[in-house]
């Protein structure tokens, strides 16, 4: 028998205004109106062995410290998943995709400063987890088919350099009476309706909702980032919402034309094969200023050099290892792989590699964020990714040790 239980569950999580985003200048900024609505949408997936979640928020991803270095925004989440659904914390993937029109919840400057965001937070994780036990519970037995195709044109490298990823992976459970639920992977920076006054998905909310619409009897489209950190939109961060709207449809047209076509043609049932492994490994520090270095950049800060208050934080932190989970899911012949911070297209090329025969799906901003993870050859350009910031914590070594680890951890669970 091939078939999953599958559910899903889906909950609003548009900001009050008093939630800052990300901005330039001032860093921290309030949005004025709202767009378009934020959600979280959670997936269900399980066999008569193990169950998982799959948890995709419309945000820009989520440092675990949010609340406190005594508290874990994740460990939180999902022990309270764990204790409403019975499913083990390590089979939950909390995911975010990425969008900038979203509040800074990766905490580049503390979030909790600002009045009446702590509360917000905690009704965020309630959101979060409601969403979780809606899918527990609205369940049905479904099949599962994986297509891929291609989108080009609407991404970049925005270092350019040669690496570019433009497959859309599309994985979809569909049950006898046509319920349907969708996973889409892509690799580019939702960053077109970047620093401005509107709430806003991006590209993502035109992606996840046009399916739901759509595709008839669809109970939920989850947008799961890939290795983005060096892409951005062919767009640029126009602020142009049909920008947005013509990206996002791209991307849909794709995963329509997957999805009719693997009907069509009887494609390929997937086994109803589905575990979970992960790994967490201690990841070196990026190197800091010291010495004069360091007394040049606490020079700049007394002048009210604004732009270097960030780095004087990041030597705040200090250079100890950083903890980061590795977290490998199996769904068919899909290899689910997340990761807790920015990684870089050849990453998530080398993944597919690591993952053959079975699909490799990179996943970036997975259980935690831990800024860019930077390939040797970026930390020798230089650029933004690498320069000393919230957004550089794991120095050089990092890439080579999250591929190594997460080999291992694929090779382990064998092939699907």
């Amino acid at each position: 028998m091939s078939k999953f239980t599958v559910g899903s569950g889906g909950v609003e999580i548009t900001p009050p205004f008093h939630v800052p985003y990300l901005g330039i200048d001032p860093r921290h900024a309030f949005f004025r109106q709202v767009h378009d609505p934020l959600f979280v949408r959670s997936v269900f997936i399980g066999n008569r062995q193990t169950e998982a979640m799959i948890i995709s928020v419309n945000g820009i991803g989520f440092d675990n410290h949010l609340l406190g270095h005594d508290r874990n925004f994740t460990a939180e989440t999902r022990a309270r998943i764990e204790t409403q659904t019975g499913i083990p914390q390590s089979h939950i993937m909390l995911t975010s995709s990425h969008i900038h029109s979203t509040p800074d919840t990766i905490n580049f400057r503390p979030l909790t400063d600002h009045p009446g965001v702590g509360a917000w937070l905690e009704q965020l994780i309630d959101r979060i987890v409601d969403s979780a036990v809606l899918a527990r519970h609205n369940t049905f037995e479904a099949v599962l088919k994986i297509g891929r195709g291609e989108v080009r044109g609407i991404a970049k490298n925005r270092r350019h350099d040669a690496d570019l990823d433009e497959e859309l992976i599309v994985l979809f459970f569909e049950s006898g009476q046509g319920e349907k639920i969708f996973l889409l992977n892509f690799a580019c920076h939702p960053v077109i309706m970047q620093v401005q006054e509107s709430v806003s998905a991006d590209f993502v909310g035109v992606v996840e909702g046009k399916i739901e619409a759509l595709i008839p009897n669809t109970k939920a489209c989850l947008f799961l980032q890939g290795a983005c950190a060096d892409i951005d939109p062919a767009a640029g961060c126009s602020k142009n919402y049909w920008d947005v709207y013509h990206m996002g449809m791209a991307l849909v047209g794709e995963s329509v034309k997957i999805y009719s076509l693997l009907n069509l043609v009887h494609g390929e049932i997937q086994p109803n094969h589905l575990s979970v492994e992960t790994v967490a490994i201690a990841l070196p520090s990026r190197p800091l200023p010291k010495g004069d270095d360091l007394a040049a950049l606490e020079a700049k800060a007394k002048k009210c050099d604004a732009s270097v208050d960030e780095a004087l934080w990041r030597v705040k932190e200090g250079d100890q290892d950083f903890l980061g989970e590795i977290q490998v899911m199996r769904v068919g012949r899909a290899v689910l792989a997340g990761f807790p911070a920015e990684l870089f297209a050849n990453f998530g090329l080398k993944i597919k590699e690591i993952c053959k025969p079975g699909i490799g799906v990179p996943i970036g901003y997975a259980n935690g964020y831990l800024g860019y993870i930077a390939p040797k050859s970026a930390w020798e350009k230089g650029g933004y990714e690498v320069m000393v910031g919230p957004w550089s914590k794991i120095g050089p070594d990092g890439q080579a040790m999250l591929l190594s680890a997460v080999t291992k951890l694929v090779n382990s669970t064998g092939a699907s």
